[in-house]
């Protein structure tokens, strides 16, 4: 839904009819702010505004714990390009990190990216507690928009969400609705997007 110029904003809902269900949306939308056909997206610069991540098994499925990032290749609470530490990982970034959140509806800040030759800035604001930072790890080759192919590492994801597999640990922030409440947000949007420069 557009909001104002350059902005929009992401609207997701669940209600479950008759028993308690796990709902946990999110939306997978890949962003190049160099252009569709640019390629990579190392020269990105990121920042995430969360000091701590769900580390997962070798399936990343999330093992139950809450690591910081501080001395990681994860942390990116300070601006800095992808590619900068994305030789310390074995296949790039795929992890949820642990945004604050009160759990109260307000939408907080949670990432920043910028690209320096279009001079494009992109902001991301959620009332959500966890935001999925992927590097298009596994795209392998793809056949997109006028005839481009797009290559793993040619977009970045960054994908507000509740915890992956809340509903096996229980001290992660709960995605059960019951029938008749709505999924986590309520009548709230999930994500706001502020893009600059276009």
């Amino acid at each position: 839904m557009l909001i104002n110029t350059n902005q929009f904003s992401i609207i997701m809902r669940a209600t479950p009819l008759s028993k308690a269900t796990p709902v946990n949306l999110a939306s997978h939308t890949y962003w190049n702010l160099a252009g569709h056909s640019s390629g990579d997206v190392f020269s990105h610069q990121v920042q995430l505004l969360a000091d701590k991540i769900t580390p997962v098994d070798n399936e990343l499925i999330p093992t139950g714990d809450i690591l910081p990032v501080k001395g990681t290749p994860y942390d990116f609470l300070h601006i800095r390009e992808v590619k900068s530490k994305f030789h310390e990982l074995p296949n790039g970034y795929d992890i949820n990190y642990v945004l604050k959140y009160e759990g109260d509806g307000h939408f907080h800040k949670a990432a920043v990216v910028y690209e320096s030759k279009s001079g494009r800035k992109m902001e991301l604001w959620t009332n959500q507690p966890g935001l999925q930072f992927y590097t298009s790890n596994l795209i392998g080759t793809v056949k997109g928009k006028g005839g481009v192919t797009y290559n793993n590492y040619d977009a970045i994801c960054l994908e507000t969400q509740g915890f992956p597999d809340a509903v096996n640990h229980p001290h992660f922030p709960s995605q059960i609705v019951k029938p008749g409440e709505r999924s986590a947000g309520d009548d709230k949007t999930r994500a706001k997007i502020w893009i600059q420069g276009i």
